[in-house]
């Protein structure tokens, strides 16, 4: 018996259902506090050393990782990450969507370019684990979201019909291009752009190109009208 094909929503993390600029903001410079303690030198050297390491893993996924980040500057991610879990916001709607996908016959999926060692604690503290059916990350698929991996692989993991999935997120490109490319429908979130992201600088330019979506929300509550319409 054929297995019936599956109804999928990917959806990106960051600028889309999360704030989390004061979080990484919070995060990255209590771990240069500690680098800087540790090793006995300025915060304003601490915080070059980090921006160097950041600096060479610019376009690859490996520059999202926490985990990696600790262990090169030889301090502990986790206990950074939990302390400051608090700064990180909720955007508005964004539990409500989650349910209404699930309620209406979708799988949640979040593919985001985080590992998955820290966006379970993120996605946790939120409140929102539990509302997503699979989750992707950069560590599962070894790439950035704009190579198109993280929506393969979970088309591929979870029967999915890729003509009836959609991908939602605020990135042109990660979220947008590399997903019309498997034949998925899109929708941009252009209320993310306004997010900031610490140490941003470091992502490259043709990650932020304009692509055209299939469709376009100021919020996360016009997203209800779409997934339903299809």
């Amino acid at each position: 018996m054929i297995a019936m094909k599956q109804k999928l929503v990917f959806w990106d993390w960051t600028g889309t259902l999360i704030d989390e600029s004061r979080l990484d903001e919070a995060v990255c410079k209590s771990m240069e506090e500690e680098v800087a303690k540790k090793n006995n030198i300025s915060f304003k050297d601490a915080e070059k050393r980090f921006r160097n390491h950041l600096k060479k893993l610019e376009n690859t996924w490996e520059w999202h990782d926490y985990v990696l980040h600790g262990r090169i500057l030889g301090v502990d991610w986790r206990n950074h990450q939990e302390k400051h879990l608090k700064e990180l916001i909720l955007l508005p709607y964004a539990k409500e969507i989650l349910k209404y996908a699930r309620e209406s016959g979708c799988k949640n999926v979040l593919a985001t370019n985080a590992v998955r060692a820290v966006i379970l604690l993120r996605a946790g503290h939120a409140g929102l684990l539990d509302l997503f059916d699979a989750i992707v990350t950069s560590d599962d698929v070894k790439a950035l979201k704009s190579e198109g991996k993280h929506f393969e692989y979970g088309l591929k993991n979870l029967n999915g019909d890729p003509e009836s999935s959609f991908s939602i997120g605020d990135n042109p490109v990660q979220d947008i291009l590399s997903a019309k490319r498997l034949g998925l429908r899109t929708i941009y979130c252009d209320f993310g752009q306004n997010l900031t992201h610490y140490h941003s600088e470091h992502i490259s330019n043709e990650h932020m190109e304009s692509t055209a979506a299939d469709y376009t929300v100021a919020d996360l509550s016009e997203v209800k009208g779409i997934i339903n319409g299809v």
